[in-house]
């Protein structure tokens, strides 16, 4: 399967949570300029019309991106689990570990390669991987990857109980 946000240009923020729709949108148009094929240079098939368009339709609507990017992140993790080496570069945390910035409402974590803010996470992930109860993010300086486990606090379920 060709990656969508290679595709797209984005390959070097394809675990980027401050990829915007309007990012997205834009390189969808910059991809479909540059790889159109009046204007693509001969032998240059490395990206197509249709392959742009899929990338775009599954980044630019909200549940199908993030269940793409939950795929993405999990099949990078087991390629890397494949080595019969000891594993390095997953941590598991609770995200009552990470640092919340009531400024940006985004909870945060240092790397170990030095990135202050290597790991970031904000609530629209949070939310979008709900039903999962844990979220794989990537840091933003080097390779390393941080599995964020969380809970859900049922509102409903605690308005009935003290009722």
């Amino acid at each position: 399967m060709a990656n969508h946000y290679e595709a797209l240009g984005l390959g070097h923020r394809q675990f980027d949570g401050s990829l915007t729709a309007q990012d997205i949108k834009q390189a969808y148009r910059k991809a479909l300029l540059e790889h159109h094929p009046d204007k693509a240079q001969a032998g240059d098939a490395s990206r197509t019309v249709d392959s742009i368009t899929v990338a775009y339709k599954t980044l630019s609507e909200p549940e199908a991106k993030t269940n793409y990017d939950r795929e993405l992140r999990l099949q990078h993790a087991r390629n890397r689990s494949d080595d019969k080496i000891f594993h390095t570069g997953l941590d598991i945390v609770d995200l009552d570990d990470l640092d919340y910035d009531e400024k940006t409402g985004e909870w945060w974590r240092s790397c170990r390669c030095g990135q202050d803010r290597g790991f970031v996470i904000t609530e629209d992930e949070l939310e979008n991987e709900s039903r999962y109860g844990e979220l794989i993010t990537g840091c933003k300086g080097c390779s390393l990857w941080l599995k964020v486990l969380f809970g859900v606090e049922d509102e409903e379920q605690d308005v009935k109980s003290v009722a």
